[in-house]
């Protein structure tokens, strides 16, 4: 059982969490947090939450074709979601200019990671320097105006200026900033072996003003997603986009392993994350991830 003021229904598969009840929690805004242990009954040390999706694309140009294959090494999607993706002329920074560059919709496997090559349409003039590669948060099926949610940018790279026509160039993507800072933060785990609780305590920055998000731990890792096993209130960030969560999670068994378990931050509130039937929205692509290790 969580001690705090929320309620949570089962998803499916991967995502599946037990249905679960409430008692008592802390929400409040603050901007550090002290510290994850794997250790009954000892001091929490601090673990780093990283936005997500993280990973890379290798762009290459086939003078012949005029085709773009961008080669994609990432981690941290939703399960089996599809997203958009194109190269913009500007940069991560300057996200104004229309798409030049079209790619197909990119595929999550079960666990979140993708690993895939896909071509763009024809490019006469090769990869285009002084731009930028785009993830969106929607598949193209789905992509509205570029103020619409399902628009969001999850994943950027700049391509950088005098970038060769043929390449290859490999590009680091990550969550783009806002408002000038990526959502950051830190969280720790304490076990108390005696009352078989576990105390989360977890501080983000860079959120949207006034936002809430969905909290778990999960079995499985950032690289490799897993079933929930404790879900957590909601992490409500205050007008400067800071949060901080203290939960407590009774009955715990055994305390939480060296490797395999995670905590995901996600994009949308609880009441967001899955529809009627169980199954994931898009607001439940998760933000931050920290892998919890002794």
């Amino acid at each position: 059982m969580l001690r705090g003021a929320i309620m949570c229904s089962a998803a499916v598969g991967v995502l599946a969490a037990a249905a679960c009840s409430s008692s008592s929690t802390s929400s409040t805004a603050t901007s550090t947090s002290p510290p994850v242990t794997s250790a009954s009954n000892s001091s929490p040390s601090a673990v780093q939450l990283e936005g997500t999706p993280t990973g890379t694309a290798v762009l290459s140009w086939d003078p012949t074709t005029t085709l773009v294959t961008a080669a994609i090494d990432m981690q941290g999607f939703t399960p089996s979601s599809s997203h958009a993706m194109h190269i913009h002329p500007g940069s991560c920074a300057d996200q104004t200019q229309p798409p030049s560059v079209p790619f197909p919709d990119i595929t999550a496997d079960t666990t979140g990671a993708v690993r895939q090559s896909v071509v763009s349409e024809p490019v006469p003039g090769g990869i285009p320097g002084g731009s930028y590669l785009n993830i969106h948060l929607a598949p193209s099926a789905q992509l509205g105006a570029s103020t619409d949610v399902s628009f969001t940018p999850i994943g950027c790279a700049d391509i950088p200026a005098g970038t060769s026509a043929a390449g290859p160039v490999t590009v680091k993507v990550a969550a783009p900033q806002k408002n000038g800072a990526a959502p950051a933060g830190t969280v720790k785990l304490a076990y108390d072996g005696a009352q078989h609780s576990l105390q989360v305590v977890l501080n983000a920055s860079g959120l949207p003003a006034g936002s809430a998000h969905a909290v778990h731990i999960h079995s499985g890792s950032c690289a490799a997603q897993g079933a929930v096993l404790y879900p957590l209130p909601d992490l409500q960030a205050n007008d400067a986009g800071d949060a901080s969560l203290t939960a407590t999670v009774d009955n715990v068994a055994t305390a939480p392993p060296a490797t395999g378990w995670y905590v995901n931050v996600h994009m949308g509130a609880m009441s967001q994350i899955l529809d009627a039937a169980g199954n994931p929205t898009l607001l439940f692509a998760p933000i931050l991830c920290a892998d919890v290790t002794s």
